[in-house]
């Protein structure tokens, strides 16, 4: 039954969403590429591609070489025909060290099962000075924290990106850890709320908004 099914793979929210499947749909995908320049011919990687939109973005409207990878078969046969998408898993991508100028991970590295490792791998297979954007859930819950603060410690448990969430520090953290300096940390909780909202009017009240979570951009740069 569908109601069974992660949210990501429900058809309320392909019809909320589009195919993109997240908060904002493609606003930040092009607020990004346009912020790291991103230009014709340069090797783009998409982790967590779901039905292969922002792959598709990325080749139409800014001519990148995009690739993307996604484990689930649902969304890999849903993706039909789409080229350029691969079975595999964030934390053991099938890529050569340094292969990719940029690297994008749309809603989805809270989802990994160990997201320091994906990190550690989003690191290895960007080229020096490629660009690594994130966007995701983060948890911001307590009185007066802004985005960026608070814990750094990694939730360990539960099933959904809600569940899942981290700081936005714990997420810069991971990613200096791994040799990456962040340049870019943006507030866009207003296109969680907005899509929370078309949900609940969907039937889909059990989309998480409020209970102390935000959503955020961050570019982070390799050096070298």
């Amino acid at each position: 039954m569908e109601t069974a099914a992660p949210l990501w793979e429900r058809s309320a929210l392909r019809d909320a969403a589009g195919e993109t499947l997240r908060p904002g749909g493609f606003a930040l995908t092009d607020r990004a590429a346009e912020r790291i320049g991103l230009t014709p011919g340069r090797r783009v990687l998409d982790v967590g591609s779901g039905l292969g939109a922002t792959v598709a973005r990325l080749r139409a409207r800014y001519g990148a070489d995009a690739w993307g990878v996604e484990p689930s078969a649902v969304q890999a046969e849903r993706a039909g025909s789409r080229a350029h998408l691969v079975r595999a898993v964030g934390g053991a991508l099938p890529f050569r060290s340094g292969f990719f100028e940029a690297v994008f991970c749309e809603c989805v590295l809270s989802l990994l099962p160990d997201p320091a490792a994906g990190m550690g791998e989003f690191a290895r297979v960007l080229a020096p000075s490629g660009h690594l954007v994130l966007t995701d859930l983060c948890a911001v819950a307590g009185a007066g924290r802004e985005l960026g603060c608070g814990s750094t410690s990694i939730p360990a448990a539960g099933q959904s990106c809600a569940d899942r969430a981290m700081p936005v520090a714990a997420v810069r953290a991971l990613a200096e850890a791994h040799g990456l300096d962040v340049v870019v940390v943006e507030d866009h909780a207003r296109h969680l709320r907005d899509l929370a909202a078309r949900l609940i009017l969907a039937g889909e009240a059990g989309f998480p908004c409020g209970r102390g979570l935000g959503y955020y951009l961050m570019i982070a740069r390799k050096g070298g």
